[in-house]
C-alpha cells in the first residue's frame, strides 16, 4: 500500500475557452506553491426534520456541491501572470511604447524631470505609475535604467529617480515603456480555469473545471521573499482522476526565474520611498461567488461563478518617526502607492510594478510603549472602502 506524502505533488492550471469547456491537457502552467489549503470540495449536509417516536433521526442527504482553492506562493517574473490577469479581468498589453525625437523634437533633463520640447507625454500614452527607460541621452547615468513616472504635465515627465541635469537639448534619444501592462478596462474579461492538484505518490488527481481565480494577496516581510497567495471559487464541478488518467495536464510549464527578494523591492507611499517598513501586504478580491441553485438532478453544483467590483486593501507596519502620516489620516489626505520588485541583475533590471493611485488612510495605530529595547512602530490600515478610482487613474500592474 502506497500512502501520499505531503511534499510530492504539484498544482497546474489552464484557462478555458469558456464556461463548461474543460481546458485541453497541453500548454498548462505550473503554479509555484509554498503551502496553502489547496482544493477543497464540500457538499451541504441536508438534515431530515422528521419527528420519530424511537428517539432516532432519519439519515439526511447530500445537498449542493461547492469547490474553492487557496494557495501560498512565492512570486517571480511572470510566475502568476494568468492569475493576476484573471483577477484584474483585463488583458496584458505586451506592446512596448517607444517615442523618439520624431515625436518630441528634443528633450532636456532636470534632477527628476524629462522635459519635452514638443508633444504631450500624456497624449503619447504615458501615465503615472509607468516604468520607462531612456536611451541615447548624452549622460550615460540617465540611460538604461528603470524610471518610475510620478507625475505628468503637458510637456514634462516627472520621475522618482534622480537624473543627471542637462539643459542642452538632445535630439537623438528615445523613451520606452518596456514589458507589458495590465489595467482595469471595460468591458471586463471573465476567465474560467481548469485546475489540477496532482498527488504523485498515489498517481491520482483532483480536477476542478469552471474555476475562477478571484483573490490574491501580495505580502512582504524583512529578509523574506515576495509572497503571492492566490485563491478562487469554482462552480463545484470536480473530478477524482484515477491512476492512468493522472496527471491530467501533460508537461505544464514551470516558472523559471528565482523569486523576487524583498530587500531589492522599493515601496513608494505618499510620494516617498520608504526605508522603515517592517511588513506590508496588499489584497485583491473580486468577490467570486457560486450561488446555490436547483432544478436538474444532472447537475448538483452552481451553474456559474459571479464576481463583483475589485476590492483592494493594504496594511503597512513601519518604524514611527513623526506624526505626519497620522495628520494625513485626520485630514483625509489622498495617497498613492507603488511597489517595484526587481530581479538581481544588471540594469536595466527585469521588474514587476504595482500601482494603487488613489486612496485614503483608514487608521494609524502605534505600538504600545514598553520598557523593552526596540523601536516604536505604527500600523497603517487601508480598507477596501477607502480605495477607489479617480476620474483618470486606475490600479495598474506592469512587468
Amino acid at each position: 500500500m502506497v500512502y501520499q506524502s505531503q511534499s510530492a505533488g504539484l498544482v497546474a492550471y489552464k484557462a478555458q475557452s469558456g464556461l463548461g469547456v474543460q481546458a485541453s491537457a497541453s500548454a498548462a502552467n505550473l503554479l509555484r506553491i509554498a503551502g496553502g489549503a489547496g482544493i477543497k470540495v464540500s457538499k451541504a449536509a441536508t438534515e431530515s426534520v422528521e419527528v420519530r417516536n424511537d428517539g432516532l433521526s432519519m439519515r439526511g442527504r447530500h445537498g449542493s456541491q461547492k469547490a474553492n482553492s487557496n494557495y501560498n506562493g512565492e512570486m517571480s517574473l511572470g510566475s502568476h501572470d494568468p492569475i493576476i490577469e484573471a483577477i484584474m479581468r483585463s488583458t496584458w498589453d505586451s506592446t512596448a511604447l517607444t517615442k523618439t525625437q520624431a515625436d518630441f523634437t528634443s528633450l532636456t533633463t532636470g534632477a527628476n524631470t524629462i522635459v519635452l520640447a514638443s508633444g504631450s507625454p500624456i497624449a503619447m500614452g504615458y501615465r503615472v505609475g509607468d516604468i520607462i527607460r531612456a536611451t541615447g541621452l548624452p549622460d550615460a547615468a540617465n540611460n538604461g535604467k528603470n524610471l518610475r513616472i510620478t507625475g505628468l504635465s503637458a510637456t514634462t515627465i516627472t520621475v522618482a529617480e534622480t537624473l543627471v541635469v542637462n539643459a542642452v537639448a538632445d535630439t537623438s534619444c528615445s523613451i520606452t515603456r518596456p514589458g507589458k501592462r495590465l489595467i482595469n478596462t471595460v468591458p471586463l474579461v471573465k476567465r474560467y480555469f481548469t485546475v489540477e492538484e496532482y498527488e504523485s505518490d498515489i498517481d491520482q488527481s483532483t480536477l476542478l473545471s469552471d474555476f475562477v481565480w478571484g483573490t490574491g494577496k501580495l505580502s512582504m516581510a524583512a529578509d523574506g521573499l515576495l509572497r503571492f497567495d492566490p485563491g478562487g471559487v469554482g462552480t463545484g464541478n470536480a473530478q477524482a482522476l484515477t491512476t492512468g488518467a493522472s496527471p491530467y495536464f501533460t508537461s505544464p510549464t514551470a516558472p523559471t526565474d528565482v523569486p523576487f527578494s524583498v530587500v531589492d523591492a522599493t515601496i513608494r507611499f505618499g510620494g516617498v520611498d520608504l526605508v522603515e517598513l517592517t511588513s506590508f501586504d496588499l489584497s485583491l478580491d473580486i468577490q467570486p461567488n457560486a450561488p446555490v441553485t436547483f432544478g436538474s438532478p444532472g447537475q448538483k453544483y452552481s451553474p456559474d461563478v459571479f464576481t463583483g467590483p475589485l476590492k483592494i486593501g493594504m496594511n503597512l507596519t513601519m518604524l514611527r518617526k513623526s506624526l505626519a502620516i497620522f495628520s494625513d489620516f485626520l485630514a483625509e489626505t489622498p495617497y498613492s502607492l507603488n511597489v517595484l520588485a526587481v530581479d538581481n541583475m544588471a540594469e536595466p533590471k527585469d521588474f514587476i510594478s504595482i500601482t494603487v493611485p488613489n486612496f485614503t488612510l483608514g487608521g494609524v495605530d502605534p505600538s504600545a510603549l514598553s520598557k523593552q529595547g526596540g523601536p516604536r512602530t505604527q500600523t497603517i490600515a487601508i480598507p477596501p472602502a477607502l480605495v477607489g478610482v479617480s476620474t483618470a487613474r486606475r490600479p495598474a500592474m506592469a512587468r
